[in-house]
């Protein structure tokens, strides 16, 4: 054997036991990162080291990532979805502890029977003193729990308000260090350095960036990654572009994005609130312009209803008359027999269309359908029935209450006992149209009235979304199931998406993941080939050895 021979199968030797412990570095990095969150297996290409058309050893090439791109690009997908499923239920969550469940002692729908079984009370004893102050306190009680809901409602639209503001800095400083990482990246390949531990640390901000809001990425070959929104606006291609959001420091239900008076996410002015579809971004959205909105809308709904019953009852308990038209004193100039659909009053000031009437001492009430003159049109507010209900003589007095309208948004933050009502408890037997205390201490007319009210299917407002029916008590329930129901939905929604996403991240770490046994068995692997590598090497230095005592 040549002496050349000997140095090349020594050459090819020493890089063999080169490449072994390149190998078992990145093997022990591997094992140590395991648990690292954000770390992929890495790994080294072995090449054939060619001199002169001949082979001599190995050579290793870069360290690379094992990653799966498609299953990453899933991943990030089903956590931008998950995290806005996530920002609803929390929310929904502290909305539905707030409202209880019908049965509470101290939810609404209890809070409302409990006024309906006072005045229930209060009809056997008119004219007992304990009975109107307990029918006050009732009454008291159920207005306060209504304004703590709706302080409670727009409690958490400011929360929400006040996180997203949070959120849109956390993108901001995301899209920041994905910049910095991308720089370090494009200058590591440019040296012809391993980028696989930085594109590591880019995934993990990439990650969290669509938990808060959904982005497409793409990859230059540079190294660096350009980021769009979903709707394809630039977000970071070699400069990150800053989100802006103003913030509010108060939230009261006539404040609302629609109307301009609490603000969305802009880009250099641009408003893209509505282009966002995912992420924590589109959940908090989702939470302070429609869920919360929405509940508030069925609370005001159900608040302005009571009231309006009540000041059809002749007891405008909730000062009704100071937000909506109410009208008391008007008669009728003659009779109108059951079943017709329009009658004659003394005057039509204030009356319009749309409106609700009762006629005293009878329990119906009608909707006005048309004025024409002194005619008025009429149809009964809820039921199959056409017309009147029964014959309605002349003189009859009659009360009329407009339907909740856009000044009764809110209604349910300032909903408090009427003040005439609070030093006069005897109005609570009497009503709010008279001057003075009646004469006639056993009359329960007013009583009786808006025990009437609480029995009878009411017409509540569609656009709410409860139902166009229901009874006082009967509504307020399905107010309380709905933010049950919407808890539920949204809690099974995000279990669902996180088993998905959890399923696909299993596969991916099987994928792209270390798995400890797998390097071991392949660290094993690599320490018997550094062993024979090593054997060689020691061959030919004894031969070397040999060669220089007989050449001696």
């Amino acid at each position: 054997m040549t002496l050349s021979s000997l140095t090349s199968i020594m050459l090819s030797a020493s890089s063999g036991m080169r490449a072994a412990q390149v190998g078992l570095d990145i093997v022990s990095r591997n094992v140590s990162n395991a648990s690292t969150d954000g770390y992929t297996r890495k790994s080294v290409n072995l090449e054939s080291r060619i001199v002169g058309f001949q082979g001599q050893g190995v050579m290793t090439g870069e360290v690379e990532r094992q990653v799966n791109k498609s299953l990453q690009r899933e991943i990030r997908r089903g956590q931008s979805i998950g995290e806005s499923l996530r920002a609803r239920e929390e929310f929904l969550g502290r909305l539905e502890l707030a409202f209880g469940s019908p049965g509470d002692g101290g939810s609404i729908a209890s809070q409302l029977g409990d006024l309906g079984n006072a005045f229930r009370s209060l009809v056997s004893q008119p004219d007992s003193g304990t009975h109107q102050q307990s029918t006050l306190a009732a009454a008291r009680s159920y207005s306060d729990s209504v304004k703590g809901l709706s302080t409670t409602i727009q409690g958490l639209r400011l929360d929400a308000d006040q996180t997203i503001a949070v959120t849109v800095t956390t993108i901001n400083s995301t899209l920041q260090q994905i910049d910095d990482l991308n720089r370090l990246i494009v200058q590591a390949k440019g040296l012809g350095q391993s980028t696989a531990d930085l594109e590591d640390k880019r995934d993990l901000q990439l990650g969290v960036l669509s938990k808060n809001i959904d982005v497409t990425t793409f990859e230059r070959n540079t190294g660096e990654v350009w980021i769009l929104t979903a709707a394809g606006r630039q977000l970071l291609d070699g400069t990150p572009t800053q989100l802006s959001f103003n913030q509010s420091s108060t939230m009261n239900p006539s404040m609302s994005y629609a109307n301009g008076t609490i603000g969305g996410v802009e880009i250099g002015g641009t408003d893209i609130t509505a282009e966002i579809h995912g992420g924590r971004l589109r959940g908090l959205f989702d939470v302070r312009d429609g869920l919360m909105d929405n509940a508030q809308t069925q609370l005001d709904e159900l608040s302005a209803r009571v009231a309006q019953n009540f000041a059809l009852a002749d007891l405008d308990l909730y000062d009704y008359a100071a937000t909506e038209t109410v009208i008391t004193g008007n008669t009728t100039t003659a009779a109108a027999s059951a079943a017709a659909t329009s009658f004659d009053v003394t005057s039509v000031a204030g009356l319009s269309t749309g409106m609700l009437l009762r006629f005293a001492n009878y329990g119906a009430t009608y909707t006005i359908t048309g004025i024409a003159g002194l005619t008025v049109s009429i149809q009964p507010s809820t039921g199959g029935s056409i017309g009147l209900d029964a014959d309605v003589p002349s003189g009859t007095k009659m009360i009329f209450a407009a339907a909740p309208s856009a000044a009764s948004v809110g209604f349910s933050s300032r909903m408090a006992v009427n003040p005439d009502v609070e030093t006069a408890p005897w109005r609570m037997r009497d009503g709010t149209s008279v001057a003075s205390i009646s004469t006639v201490s056993q009359d329960n007319t007013v009583p009786r009235a808006i025990v009437d009210a609480f029995e009878r299917v009411q017409s509540f407002s569609a656009a709410a979304g409860l139902g166009p029916g229901a009874t006082l008590t009967g509504y307020a329930g399905a107010l309380i199931a709905t933010q049950a129901g919407q808890r539920a939905v949204a809690s099974d929604s995000l279990q669902s998406q996180d088993a998905l996403t959890g399923q696909i991240e299993n596969r991916f770490k099987s994928d792209s993941g270390v798995n400890v046994d797998r390097e071991l068995a392949l660290m094993i692997e690599i320490q018997n080939s550094y062993a024979s590598s090593a054997r060689v090497l020691q061959a030919v230095r004894d031969m070397f050895d040999e060669l220089m005592r007989t050449a001696g």
